[in-house]
């Protein structure tokens, strides 16, 4: 019996390394009006950001349903599924794998709350892969990503937050913060929640506090890998990287990039 990894597309991992790695996506939705499109399938991140941009109309999303996951499931009739998807406080994708996994009654399908999105959420994928490799069980992978999950944070960056607060992911009265003389706050995402708690002037000075932040954190694992998402900010991006160092980068897709809006940063990281 062999181990199926599942992540849904906000993990934002691209299809072809998705393919590579042998782990299988499992999308969610984006709509711009009555224009539906799946996330990393039917909608390339250029097209995405290219719509965001020029559509007046703001996107929604929608998550994955019990059925989806059943169909994928079905899929899967020999194989432990270790399924790691985002946090339950942003999105109902994770309730339906539980729910799929109650209707069709198997005990070997491990779905797995991130607490998570995007650069933090690969992470523990990456984490999940390795152990895979090595042979572990879907058990055991499960056991311990659930363990890991208590140790990933993430901070970001928005270029603004209109996208955010439309969204309903920020109150407004937080959301205005950004709003003010090209200020950037500065947003903690730790067990789903996320919290402001920063604000510069400027992509710059917040990419500079997210530095300051992670250095001065008493436990920062750097025995463990980092990783970065964005929405076509590659200058800030690089800069950023030049001081925390390299990892995975990815491009936040158009589920991720709905609410967070174009030239957002991401950084990914554990703590001990």
């Amino acid at each position: 019996m062999s181990v199926q990894i599942l992540i849904d597309s906000t993990a934002d991992l691209s299809r072809e390394e998705a393919e590579q790695l042998g782990i299988r996506i499992v999308p969610l939705t984006v709509h711009f009006g009555d224009r539906q499109y799946i996330d990393k399938f039917t909608i390339t991140d250029e097209e995405f950001y290219g719509m965001l941009n020029t559509e007046a109309e703001m996107p929604t999303t929608t998550q994955v349903s019990p059925q989806s996951f059943l169909d994928v499931y079905a899929e899967y009739p020999d194989d432990e599924i270790v399924g790691i998807y985002i946090s339950q406080k942003l999105s109902g994708t994770y309730q339906s794998a539980v729910i799929a996994k109650e209707e069709c009654g198997r005990s070997d399908v491990y779905p797995i709350d991130s607490t998570t999105v995007s650069a933090g959420a690969t992470l523990l994928v990456r984490e999940a892969i390795r152990l895979r490799d090595e042979g572990k069980s879907g058990k055991e992978i499960a056991e311990y990503i659930t363990e890991l999950t208590k140790h990933v944070e993430m901070l970001a960056v928005f270029n603004t937050m209109k996208y955010l607060v439309k969204g309903g992911r920020l109150s407004s009265t937080k959301g205005t913060i950004g709003n003010l003389l090209g200020i950037k706050p500065i947003i903690r995402v730790k067990d789903g929640v996320l919290e402001v708690i920063g604000k510069e002037r400027g992509m710059k000075k917040a990419c500079d506090f997210v530095v300051r932040h992670l250095r001065e954190l008493p436990d920062f694992d750097s025995s463990m890998p980092i990783a970065y998402s964005h929405s076509f900010n590659q200058q800030d991006l690089d800069a950023l990287k030049q001081e925390l160092g390299e990892g995975q980068t990815l491009l936040m897709g158009s589920v991720v990039g709905t609410h967070a809006g174009p030239g957002a940063i991401l950084v990914g990281y554990f703590r001990k």
